[in-house]
């Protein structure tokens, strides 16, 4: 008689318990696939989400500085040779090889002109791809459809008295004021109209505050503004936003060098750090969940294993009397579990795979589609069957070390 006639004969005889185990393991490995197939979604959309969320590369012009000292008196750094950026140098970007990783690349030109009598800095810029980039920005207006349309800094808008100089939770009456739907205050615009280098320009918007150096500019139309100050087609930096969940940014940033030699990339640290640092965060906490979860379905299924042996001492002295041999005693064992951990591998990750998909949408804010992971199949059958076999080892070692004469006690 087969081995594995005799293991498949024992399973059909022991249905209920085989089922019991079968259904502990596709709880572990239910759970594990559960966890992991959200997790690998959840930080994907984090990763878009931050990767989105700012510049993390900066183009500037190269430049040499000197710093000069005069008796002790330190005088001011001169700058030379220094390089200008141009429109062009925005457009050969998107030309690296790793284009495809480039979410925002967005050029603009700062200089200070006159507003009102006042010198202030003026920034001009693409609005489609600055708004992209800068997703936290909270407009108070609309955002600009023309030439002659600019958005204010709320500090700059207070100077200029576009504004009271307040924020009010409620509008009041009379009060000419507009708002995005996003916006979580109403900002009061006393004027919608400015005068900049000596023409008339449309307040669209006023920038809440945001503690950054924006607070106290104005911002227009790239080409308008450089048309404006005399700068036609040159550029003060390019910020770049790049997708760096799963590449290093460092390549792209070198990338970018060999396109624009004359220029000065970096990347912005801080912003990479907080990405990476947000990923394997998530990372950890998963692998530690699912190997808390792995060893307690490993707990089980010993427990369980060491139950069999004790319950079925006749059964296995009988075959030892008979002349099947340790390794026979082993193997037969190991050929039940293996097929009860194949058989829980399979429907837990079944039943993760439907409870990821179940619990996706209240875990996620752009309805992420839940995606297929062959690989994951193959993950669930092998973890199910290495912990079936691993936690089964020693039960089955004991069983195949039963004295035959014990038999002779339940004959």
């Amino acid at each position: 008689m087969r081995i594995s006639t005799i293991a498949f004969a024992n399973l059909r005889r022991r249905r209920g318990k085989a089922i019991f185990l079968a259904i502990g393991i596709a709880i572990g490995i239910g759970t594990v696939t559960a966890l992991l197939s959200l997790s690998t979604s959840i930080r994907e959309e984090i990763g878009s989400q931050l990767d989105r969320f700012g510049a993390n590369i900066v183009v500037v012009p190269q430049a040499g500085t000197l710093t000069l000292d005069y008796g002790g008196v330190a005088v001011s750094g001169v700058s030379f040779d220094v390089h200008q950026l141009t429109d062009d140098d925005a457009k050969r970007i998107p030309l690296i090889p790793y284009r495809k990783r480039l979410s925002v690349i967005a050029p603009k030109l700062l200089t200070a002109v006159e507003i009102e009598g006042r010198r202030m800095l003026i920034a001009g810029v693409d609005f489609a791809s600055e708004l992209r980039l800068k997703r936290w920005w909270q407009i108070s207006g609309q955002k600009p459809q023309s030439e002659d349309d600019v958005l204010v800094g709320y500090e700059a808008a207070r100077a200029l008295s576009v504004i009271d100089g307040g924020a009010s939770p409620k509008e009041p009456s009379g009060a000419m004021s507009h708002h995005t739907s996003d916006t979580t205050a109403v900002v009061r615009i006393r004027r919608d109209t400015i005068d900049i280098a000596g023409r008339h320009h449309h307040v669209s918007g006023v920038i809440a505050p945001t503690g950054g150096p924006e607070d106290q500019m104005v911002f227009g139309s790239l080409g308008h503004v450089q048309a404006l100050v005399g700068k036609p087609g040159q550029l003060s930096l390019i910020e770049v936003s790049a997708l760096c969940k799963d590449c290093p940014v460092d390549e792209i940033v070198s990338q970018i060098r060999q396109q624009l030699r004359h220029a000065r990339v970096s990347a912005v640290q801080q912003a990479v750090r907080a990405r990476s640092e947000a990923m394997e965060r998530l990372a950890r906490f998963s692998a530690v969940v699912s190997v808390v979860v792995l060893v307690i379905g490993a707990l089980m299924i010993f427990t369980t294993m060491m139950g069999s042996v004790v319950e079925r001492t006749r059964e296995i002295g009988v075959l030892r009397t008979i002349g099947f041999r340790r390794t026979h005693i082993v193997k037969e064992l190991m050929i039940e579990v293996s097929t009860i951990s194949i058989a829980g591998g399979l429907f837990g990750w079944a039943a993760g795979t439907a409870v990821s998909w179940a619990a996706l949408p209240y875990f996620s804010e752009t309805r992420l589609a839940m995606q297929f992971h062959p690989s994951l199949i193959v993950f669930a059958v092998l973890a199910a069957v290495l912990i079936g076999v691993l936690s089964s080892i020693y039960p089955a070692v004991r069983a195949s070390r039963l004295d035959p004469t014990e038999a002779m006690r339940y004959a």
